[in-house]
Protein backbone atom coordinates (compact mmCIF):
# COMPACT_ATOMS: atom_id res chain seq x y z
CA UNK A 1 0.00 0.00 0.00
CA UNK A 2 1.30 3.46 -0.88
CA UNK A 3 1.45 5.55 2.30
CA UNK A 4 1.07 8.83 0.41
CA UNK A 5 -2.25 7.81 -1.14
CA UNK A 6 -3.44 6.31 2.17
CA UNK A 7 -2.70 9.57 3.99
CA UNK A 8 -4.46 11.63 1.29
CA UNK A 9 -7.47 9.26 1.27
CA UNK A 10 -7.78 9.70 5.05
CA UNK A 11 -7.83 13.47 4.50
CA UNK A 12 -10.61 13.09 1.90
CA UNK A 13 -8.40 14.20 -1.03
CA UNK A 14 -8.52 11.02 -3.18
CA UNK A 15 -11.14 10.70 -5.93
CA UNK A 16 -12.21 8.09 -8.45
CA UNK A 17 -14.42 8.23 -11.53
CA UNK A 18 -15.46 5.84 -14.28
CA UNK A 19 -17.98 5.55 -17.04
CA UNK A 20 -20.93 3.53 -15.71
CA UNK A 21 -21.75 1.81 -18.99
CA UNK A 22 -19.38 0.69 -21.71
CA UNK A 23 -18.84 3.58 -24.08
CA UNK A 24 -16.84 4.31 -27.17
CA UNK A 25 -13.40 5.85 -26.68
CA UNK A 26 -12.83 8.05 -29.70
CA UNK A 27 -9.80 8.63 -31.89
CA UNK A 28 -7.90 11.87 -31.02
CA UNK A 29 -10.50 14.58 -31.57
CA UNK A 30 -12.26 17.50 -29.92
CA UNK A 31 -15.23 15.13 -29.67
CA UNK A 32 -14.11 13.13 -26.65
CA UNK A 33 -15.98 10.09 -25.42
CA UNK A 34 -14.89 7.49 -22.91
CA UNK A 35 -13.68 9.54 -19.95
CA UNK A 36 -11.92 12.86 -19.48
CA UNK A 37 -10.69 14.40 -16.20
CA UNK A 38 -10.75 18.20 -16.25
CA UNK A 39 -9.12 20.60 -13.80
CA UNK A 40 -11.09 23.86 -14.12
CA UNK A 41 -9.16 27.06 -14.79
CA UNK A 42 -9.74 28.68 -11.37
CA UNK A 43 -9.70 25.51 -9.24
CA UNK A 44 -6.66 26.45 -7.17
CA UNK A 45 -5.69 22.74 -7.01
CA UNK A 46 -3.44 20.31 -8.85
CA UNK A 47 -4.85 16.88 -9.76
CA UNK A 48 -2.17 14.25 -9.18
CA UNK A 49 -3.14 11.21 -11.28
CA UNK A 50 -2.70 7.91 -9.44
CA UNK A 51 -3.85 5.52 -12.19
CA UNK A 52 -5.98 5.05 -15.30
CA UNK A 53 -7.38 1.83 -16.74
CA UNK A 54 -9.44 0.57 -19.67
CA UNK A 55 -11.26 -2.74 -20.09
CA UNK A 56 -12.64 -3.49 -23.56
CA UNK A 57 -16.17 -4.85 -23.86
CA UNK A 58 -16.70 -5.21 -27.62
CA UNK A 59 -14.54 -7.18 -30.03
CA UNK A 60 -13.54 -5.19 -33.06
CA UNK A 61 -10.45 -4.23 -35.08
CA UNK A 62 -6.94 -3.88 -33.70
CA UNK A 63 -6.52 -0.47 -32.12
CA UNK A 64 -4.27 1.36 -29.68
CA UNK A 65 -5.80 2.70 -26.48
CA UNK A 66 -4.03 5.41 -24.57
CA UNK A 67 -4.03 8.76 -22.90
CA UNK A 68 -4.30 12.21 -24.44
CA UNK A 69 -3.61 15.70 -23.06
CA UNK A 70 -4.16 19.26 -24.36
CA UNK A 71 -1.53 21.31 -26.16
CA UNK A 72 -1.53 23.94 -23.40
CA UNK A 73 -3.41 25.59 -20.57
CA UNK A 74 -6.90 26.78 -21.49
CA UNK A 75 -9.36 28.98 -19.63
CA UNK A 76 -12.22 26.95 -21.11
CA UNK A 77 -11.49 23.24 -21.52
CA UNK A 78 -14.93 21.73 -22.18
CA UNK A 79 -17.82 23.42 -23.99
CA UNK A 80 -21.39 23.39 -22.66
CA UNK A 81 -23.48 20.24 -22.99
CA UNK A 82 -20.97 17.70 -21.68
CA UNK A 83 -22.21 14.54 -19.94
CA UNK A 84 -20.87 14.49 -16.39
CA UNK A 85 -19.57 11.21 -14.96
CA UNK A 86 -19.99 10.19 -11.32
CA UNK A 87 -17.15 10.99 -8.91
CA UNK A 88 -16.53 9.05 -5.70
CA UNK A 89 -14.45 10.28 -2.78
CA UNK A 90 -11.93 7.77 -1.42
CA UNK A 91 -13.02 8.44 2.17
CA UNK A 92 -16.70 9.33 2.04
CA UNK A 93 -19.16 6.74 0.71
CA UNK A 94 -21.79 7.66 -1.84
CA UNK A 95 -22.14 9.10 -5.26
CA UNK A 96 -20.89 12.64 -5.90
CA UNK A 97 -20.21 13.21 -2.18
CA UNK A 98 -17.37 15.67 -1.52
CA UNK A 99 -16.49 15.80 -5.22
CA UNK A 100 -13.59 18.21 -4.94
CA UNK A 101 -12.63 20.43 -7.88
CA UNK A 102 -11.87 17.85 -10.59
CA UNK A 103 -14.66 17.15 -13.08
CA UNK A 104 -15.08 14.05 -15.22
CA UNK A 105 -17.14 13.62 -18.36
CA UNK A 106 -18.07 10.52 -20.36
CA UNK A 107 -18.92 12.74 -23.36
CA UNK A 108 -17.37 16.16 -23.90
CA UNK A 109 -16.50 18.59 -26.63
CA UNK A 110 -12.98 19.83 -25.94
CA UNK A 111 -11.88 23.30 -27.02
CA UNK A 112 -8.71 21.92 -28.61
CA UNK A 113 -7.63 18.68 -30.27
CA UNK A 114 -5.60 16.66 -27.76
CA UNK A 115 -2.12 15.25 -28.23
CA UNK A 116 -1.22 11.58 -27.76
CA UNK A 117 0.52 11.35 -24.37
CA UNK A 118 1.19 7.63 -23.90
CA UNK A 119 -0.29 4.21 -24.71
CA UNK A 120 -2.14 1.97 -22.28
CA UNK A 121 -2.06 -0.98 -24.66
CA UNK A 122 -3.17 -2.45 -27.95
CA UNK A 123 -6.45 -4.33 -28.15
CA UNK A 124 -6.11 -7.33 -30.45
CA UNK A 125 -8.76 -9.78 -31.50
CA UNK A 126 -7.64 -13.42 -31.37
CA UNK A 127 -10.14 -16.27 -31.62
CA UNK A 128 -12.94 -14.07 -30.24
CA UNK A 129 -10.89 -13.18 -27.17
CA UNK A 130 -9.77 -9.60 -26.78
CA UNK A 131 -7.99 -9.86 -23.46
CA UNK A 132 -8.55 -10.95 -19.93
CA UNK A 133 -7.14 -8.04 -17.95
CA UNK A 134 -7.43 -4.29 -17.85
CA UNK A 135 -4.95 -2.05 -19.63
CA UNK A 136 -3.62 0.05 -16.77
CA UNK A 137 -1.12 2.81 -16.09
CA UNK A 138 0.04 3.46 -12.54
CA UNK A 139 1.45 6.98 -12.48
CA UNK A 140 2.25 7.08 -8.76
CA UNK A 141 2.11 10.86 -8.83
CA UNK A 142 4.29 11.38 -11.91
CA UNK A 143 1.46 13.07 -13.88
CA UNK A 144 -0.11 16.28 -12.58
CA UNK A 145 -3.09 18.01 -14.22
CA UNK A 146 -2.81 21.75 -13.40
CA UNK A 147 -5.74 24.19 -13.62
CA UNK A 148 -6.92 24.68 -17.20
CA UNK A 149 -5.78 21.23 -18.34
CA UNK A 150 -7.26 17.76 -18.79
CA UNK A 151 -6.28 14.14 -19.27
CA UNK A 152 -8.44 11.83 -21.39
CA UNK A 153 -8.71 8.34 -22.79
CA UNK A 154 -8.24 8.17 -26.55
CA UNK A 155 -7.35 5.83 -29.40
CA UNK A 156 -5.07 6.25 -32.41
CA UNK A 157 -6.65 4.23 -35.20
CA UNK A 158 -10.24 3.19 -34.38
CA UNK A 159 -12.76 3.74 -31.60
CA UNK A 160 -12.77 1.18 -28.79
CA UNK A 161 -15.77 0.33 -26.60
CA UNK A 162 -15.21 -0.37 -22.94
CA UNK A 163 -15.01 0.84 -19.37
CA UNK A 164 -12.65 3.65 -18.37
CA UNK A 165 -11.47 4.41 -14.84
CA UNK A 166 -9.30 7.12 -13.28
CA UNK A 167 -8.14 7.91 -9.72
CA UNK A 168 -6.46 11.10 -8.56
CA UNK A 169 -5.44 13.16 -5.53
CA UNK A 170 -6.28 16.87 -5.23
CA UNK A 171 -3.46 18.90 -3.71
CA UNK A 172 -2.47 22.53 -3.28
CA UNK A 173 0.11 23.74 -5.84
CA UNK A 174 3.68 23.77 -4.60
Amino acid sequence: MDSTYLTEARKGNVYHSHNTTAGAVTVLSTTCTGLVLVNPWASGKELVVANMSFVGSTLTTIREIGIAVPTGVQETVVTAGATAAVIHNGKLAGTNVNRGVGRTYSIATLTSTPLWFRPLGSARVTAAVEGLTAMKADFDGSVIVPPGMYIAFSTLTAAATGLCSISWVETDPV
